[in-house]
């Protein structure tokens, strides 16, 4: 009986007893908890830094492509510029130009039709010294201030800039009324003409000295907004005298839907140097675009023809 007592007891004690491997306690949890979060504390401060540096470097990398493309698309158009064109307001924050379609020369004496400069008899057409490459492209129009309204391309010749010789006053501007590719040819050199008519009412105030001439299709103007952060281009708008500065007043407003060229933009500045006898103009163009408050600043320069 005692030895049955004595195992009975041995029993209920045995199965009193935790089994090995059945669980974790409370204190085991809370202790791979604690050492799961250092580990994890570690790991971060180690990942933490280079995450953040890919997420800096690719953020500049998007700001400074965004500046150098909104740079080099301005500057290609800048080099389109009509010679000595190029004018700049709004402290350096409006640059303004004409945009050049075609050019070539002009037949300067006979045989042919040349163009003549008498002032006592404006002529209205001339011969143009080989072929117009865009001649399909040229608009034209029946009034003599079609080109100035944005209706019809623009004749220019000798444009200097300087009073008497500048497009912006229109003193050596004209419409341009037909073109007409007339396939004839020079006996000599086989060079194929094509028969150019404008519209000014009086001659041309000045002589190309190599003969040049250029057609223009619009002014354009490139227009930074630091209030709203952007640059947007400005075309197919009327020609005036004084260059026009705000966008909401005419004629910039009646410019239809100008595309915006670049936003995040926190500084922006336009110079140009005007060219000389010696050495072309110079036109440098500084912009800074911001996000997250980091900003990238890039200066692009280009020398634009001004041999008129």
């Amino acid at each position: 009986m005692v030895c049955d007592g004595r195992r009975a007891a041995r029993g209920a004690r045995a199965e009193r007893a935790p089994r090995s491997g059945a669980g974790l306690t409370l204190v085991e949890m809370i202790v791979v908890i604690v050492i799961a979060g250092i580990v994890a504390g570690i790991a971060a401060r180690f990942i933490a830094g280079p995450v953040k540096g890919f997420v800096d470097t690719a953020r500049r990398a998007e700001l400074v492509d965004a500046a150098d493309t909104a740079l080099k698309h301005m500057i290609r158009e800048l080099r389109q510029a009509l010679p000595n064109s190029i004018r700049v307001a709004c402290s350096g924050r409006c640059i303004e130009f004409l945009r050049v379609l075609e050019g070539g020369r002009y037949r300067a004496r006979p045989p042919g039709d040349p163009l003549r400069f008498t002032p006592s008899s404006p002529d209205d057409r001339f011969d143009v010294v080989g072929q117009l490459q865009r001649l399909a492209e040229i608009d034209t129009g029946p009034g003599p201030n079609d080109c100035v309204q944005g209706r019809a391309d623009c004749l220019v010749v000798y444009n200097t800039g300087q009073p008497g010789a500048n497009a912006w006053a229109r003193d050596n501007m004209a419409t341009i009324t037909a073109v007409v590719d007339d396939g004839a040819a020079d006996g000599s050199d086989h060079i194929r003409f094509n028969n150019l008519s404008f519209s000014s009412g009086r001659a041309f105030p000045y002589p190309s000295p190599q003969q040049r001439f250029y057609v223009v299709d619009t002014p354009v103007t490139f227009h930074c907004d630091l209030t709203a952060g952007t640059i947007r281009r400005y075309q197919d708008y009327r020609i005036e005298a004084t260059q026009p500065t705000d966008p909401a007043s005419p004629p910039l407003s009646l410019a239809p839907s100008p595309p915006l060229v670049v936003d995040r933009v926190s500084a922006c500045r336009f110079t140009y140097s005007p060219g000389s006898s010696t050495r072309a103009g110079l036109v440098t163009a500084t912009l800074t675009v911001t996000e997250a408050g980091e900003s990238v600043t890039l200066l692009q320069q280009a020398h634009v023809p001004n041999q008129p």
